[in-house]
């Protein structure tokens, strides 16, 4: 805050306080002199002022808004100066410079609002546009005379540049002899004929080895299937087993 709006603002309330107080104490004697209750003389000045503050504010506000002053404030403001200027002569003396006196600092602070609402604040942009007017920089001669530096390109836009080019060159090539996808063969294994009794010593031995070993692993480390290896765990004959299995087969 600078020292002026300091001042400023400082002298305003001053002016607002000494208005109110003479408006008050002029209000009171005014009522109690025409017969109002006391706890109603005290408290009605209340009323006044309070209109007083609340229209300066908001014309005040409506100003350094940068928008018209709304008529409600300015009619409410008038009405409550005039209010205060009629009870401050109604209790002085009746003599002109007693009434000039009593009637001052409503006048005072009716001259203050209007002074505030009258008052604009500097531009902000002063600043910015003075910057503008005037860029900093090097002469448009050295700077059309100094040739712009060198920048090597990005790593991942040469690599990009170099992969599109390589694709380029190898596309016609890669579309005229693409390779077939081989095909498989369906290829059937040879089965070898294993005696039954080297298959039931096998799965013996694997059980004894892993006896953990569910009848799939077995099956597949003896090379036989499961079903077979189920049957020689069950105890079922070996012949038997071979002759259903070939059946199904």
């Amino acid at each position: 805050m600078t020292p002026t709006r300091l001042a400023r603002d400082v002298s305003t309330v001053a002016v607002a306080g000494i208005a109110a107080w003479s408006s008050w104490s002029h209000m009171v004697a005014v009522a109690l002199r025409f017969g109002e209750r006391p706890e109603v003389a005290y408290v009605l000045p209340l009323s006044v002022d309070g209109m007083l503050v609340v229209a300066s504010a908001a014309m005040v506000e409506d100003k350094r808004a940068e928008r018209s002053v709304r008529w409600s404030a300015r009619v409410a403001f008038v009405a409550g100066v005039a209010a205060s200027v009629a009870a401050n002569i109604a209790a002085a003396e009746p003599s002109p410079g007693a009434r000039i006196v009593a009637a001052w600092p409503a006048v005072a602070l009716l001259l203050v609002v209007e002074m505030l609402t009258k008052w604009q604040p500097p531009p902000r942009s002063n600043h910015r546009t003075s910057d503008a007017a005037h860029p900093q920089g090097p002469p448009a001669g050295n700077a059309a005379s100094v040739p712009p530096p060198e920048s090597d390109p990005p790593v991942s836009l040469t690599t990009e540049a170099n992969g599109a080019q390589r694709a380029g060159i190898t596309d016609g090539a890669a579309t005229s002899q693409v390779p077939a996808p081989p095909r498989r063969r369906n290829v059937r294994r040879k089965r070898t004929t294993v005696r039954p009794e080297q298959t039931a010593d096998a799965v013996a031995r694997l059980r004894a080895e892993r006896p953990q070993a569910s009848p799939a692993e077995l099956a597949v480390a003896a090379g036989v299937s499961e079903r077979h290896v189920r049957r020689l765990i069950a105890g079922k004959p070996e012949h038997a087993a071979l002759q259903a299995d070939g059946s199904r087969r």
